[in-house]
């Protein structure tokens, strides 16, 4: 009963969500008919949008996300409002309103492709709307009659009597009084206008460019791995999220505050993972380990690094634009860009938090091969620069035991979330040791991959997608001249986009 009392509030949150977001694509497109046009869309929306979320809901089967149709028609609503919003504030016309609109909702797709595809299809459709004005057909607002020139001057002549019957001087020129004209047609010069034009302009975009790459591109962007499960459910997602907008060098301190144990910042003689011999299984064998490799994976702290990344030049311009919105503002995941960042250096360092003692008993007598339990320390491996101390990363490094083999996973603080690398291990030539994110359908396993976790503060309750696109392998193996080194490649649908080459050398 309680399921179901629960269920219900959360079907009534959904479907509101989705009537707030109707409600706010329909004003705004209705907008530029007047103010009882934009409450009569905004009604319109909200039934629409929430009655869309209701259906696709009730037919949502479990382990499955929304349908596509629903996805595309949010996406819409949400680009129709922010459309508004981006040519009410800029007067921008249909052509830069819809390429920004598709250009956006590319790089939200990630794959290269997509995100050539996005700007080209909304420049498509902010000229399709562009043609259609100059032709005289306005869009947003009723149009203005055409006039003849001489009909035209005899029209000012007596709005201009009027308005000095009414005191004022002269012919009021704003673009709230006339539309503007341009070679003798009429466009809609009014702020509701333009603004409603770019509302219809930046919605129609983004769902053209979402059927448009729905048929082009099969493969799943994402997948719904599990709803509402537990962490025992999921031993593959490192289920700690961050507790406040900004994540930081300070996180395992502040993370200690809430789980309790002991903290210690910058720990000597500690590790990334507490031994490679958890990590045996078919395909790896800890013994065939060079001697270097493994202390490098369990003592860690003794290592200096230094990083040189390699960027793909496709890549460069997006991941500008992330890491100024999202990665510097979050303090997380700001690899350096160039090699003037790398020449600031790299600070390297691990903070554990050590449960109690009776904590840590309990979890060392409880876990079997199988077991989901992980080592009894929290590990933070925290990447900042040298200089600043600025976070580059931070990530939460767990291993765990299933089905006879052992795992990596890598979880990266987010607010409210995490995103988690469950990694596989394998030997290398030469006593290396790689971890993948893919695995064959030989390895009998399906753990590796990348999830993004939605944690609910109250319950502890675990959404997880999956992200099949992305993948990632590091490579530690020593050199020819007995030096440590490493290369971490990632990829996203089998595309390569950064390849981080570190040099691992003792502290003196």
């Amino acid at each position: 009963m309680a399921d179901e009392r629960a269920g219900g509030s959360k079907l009534r949150a959904q479907v509101g969500t989705a009537g707030v977001m109707g409600a706010l694509a329909g004003a705004a497109l209705a907008g530029g008919r007047g103010a009882r046009a934009a409450v009569g869309g905004a009604v319109a929306g909200a039934v629409g949008l929430g009655a869309a979320e209701a259906v696709a809901r009730a037919r949502q089967r479990p382990g499955e996300i929304p349908a596509l149709w629903q996805r595309i028609a949010v996406s819409g609503a949400l680009a129709a409002a922010a459309g508004w919003a981006g040519a009410r504030l800029t007067g921008a016309g249909p052509v830069p309103v819809g390429t920004v609109a598709g250009a956006a909702a590319g790089v939200l797709g990630v794959r290269p492709h997509k995100v050539a595809l996005g700007p080209a299809v909304g420049a498509a459709v902010g000229g399709a709307v562009a043609l259609r004005a100059r032709g005289g057909i306005d869009v947003s607002a009723p149009a203005s009659p055409r006039l003849r020139p001489g009909a035209r001057r005899a029209a000012a002549r007596s709005l201009g009597r009027v308005a000095r019957e009414r005191g004022t001087a002269g012919t009021d020129r704003s673009a709230a009084a006339y539309p503007l004209r341009r070679r003798g047609r009429s466009f809609p010069g009014a702020p509701a206008g333009v603004a409603a034009r770019g509302a219809a302009v930046a919605g129609g975009a983004v769902v053209a460019f979402r059927v448009v790459s729905a048929l082009v591109f099969r493969e799943e962007q994402v997948t719904l791995v599990a709803e509402d499960a537990t962490a025992d459910d999921l031993p593959f997602v490192v289920p700690l999220e961050a507790r406040s907008a900004y994540v930081g060098t300070s996180y395992v301190r502040d993370l200690a505050g809430v789980l309790g144990g002991t903290y210690t910042a910058d720990a000597p003689d500690v590790g990334i993972v507490d031994s490679l011999d958890t990590l045996a299984g078919p395909g790896f064998d800890p013994a065939a380990v060079d001697p270097r490799v493994r202390e490098f994976y369990e003592r860690t702290a003794r290592f200096t690094l230094d990083i040189e990344p390699r960027w793909r030049l496709w890549v460069r311009p997006g991941y500008l634009l992330y890491r100024t919105l999202v990665a510097r503002p979050l303090g997380q995941a700001n690899v350096p860009m160039n090699q003037r960042e790398v020449l600031r250096g790299m600070r390297s360092r691990i903070d554990t938090i050590t449960p109690p003692p009776a904590a840590a008993a309990t979890a060392a007598t409880t876990a079997d091969d199988d077991a989901p339990a992980r080592t009894t320390a929290v590990r933070g491996w925290i990447r900042s620069f040298a200089d600043t101390d600025d976070p580059i990363y931070v990530g939460i490094y767990t291993t765990y035991r299933h089905g006879g083999r052992g795992y990596v996973s890598v979880g990266f603080p987010l607010p409210h979330a995490s995103f988690t690398a469950t990694l596989l291990p394998r030997a290398r030539p030469g006593g290396g040791l790689s971890l993948t994110s893919h695995a064959d359908a030989s390895d009998g396993t399906d753990h590796p991959g990348h999830y993004l976790t939605y944690i609910d503060a109250g319950t502890r309750e675990l959404t997880t997608l999956g992200v099949p696109g992305f993948a990632e392998r590091l490579d530690v193996h020593v050199t020819g001249d007995g030096r440590l080194r490493a290369e971490h490649a990632f990829s996203v649908f089998g595309i390569p986009f950064l390849v981080l080459h570190y040099r691992m050398d003792r502290k003196p």
